[in-house]
């Protein structure tokens, strides 16, 4: 048996899973525990380490369909042009 650099070539089982909770591949099989969210405890794991690779991915970052119509939508007190 060999050790080191050339035996981590020879992994081919899987570590993590997608999570139930947070739906990040971060779910430790063999631990049984999100290395994202900490699932199944009850607090969720959340910490203010990175700022900015939070805003990267928070709301606002990417289309925002729904929020372009709705903000439009709340502007008209939700009205439509339906004819009675």
């Amino acid at each position: 048996m060999t050790k080191g650099t050339t035996s981590m070539g020879q992994r081919h089982g899987r570590t993590h899973i997608l999570c139930r909770r947070c739906g990040r591949n971060a779910y430790h099989v063999q631990w049984e525990r999100c290395a994202a969210c900490a699932y199944p405890r009850a607090q969720r794991r959340r910490y203010n380490w990175s700022v900015k690779a939070i805003k990267r991915r928070r709301t606002g970052t990417g289309r925002c369909r729904y929020l372009k119509v709705v903000h439009r939508r709340i502007r008209n007190h939700f009205k439509t042009d339906i004819k009675a």
